[in-house]
């Protein structure tokens, strides 16, 4: 099964066009934060939670607490930190 019909089933939307471009987006992230020029399965699964994660957010500004009585709110600045510790592992150096 590709990476989209994953996506789709995961998440339960037929816009194959919205999911395209959030997993190309996780994908360029994975590259780049890892250095890569290509993706191998274990880096796609990775591209994949971080597009859910991403579709998962969308709407929700990146609010992780919210209370009503003196209003608060918090927010969420990067990507959770398992998916970090997972990006962590496959990141490469690159020199100059």
């Amino acid at each position: 099964m590709d990476s989209l019909a994953k996506l789709s089933k995961l998440l339960d939307e037929d816009d194959f066009e919205m999911l395209e471009i959030y997993l190309g987006r996780a994908q360029n992230h994975v590259k780049s934060y890892c250095n890569l020029s290509e993706l191998n399965e274990t880096q796609q699964e990775i591209a994949e939670d971080i597009a859910i994660f991403n579709y998962r957010n969308k709407g929700v500004e990146n609010i992780v607490s919210e209370g009503k009585g003196s209003l608060s709110e918090s927010y969420r600045n990067d990507l959770p930190p398992d998916l970090i510790r997972r990006l962590n592992q496959h990141r490469r150096m690159r020199f100059v």
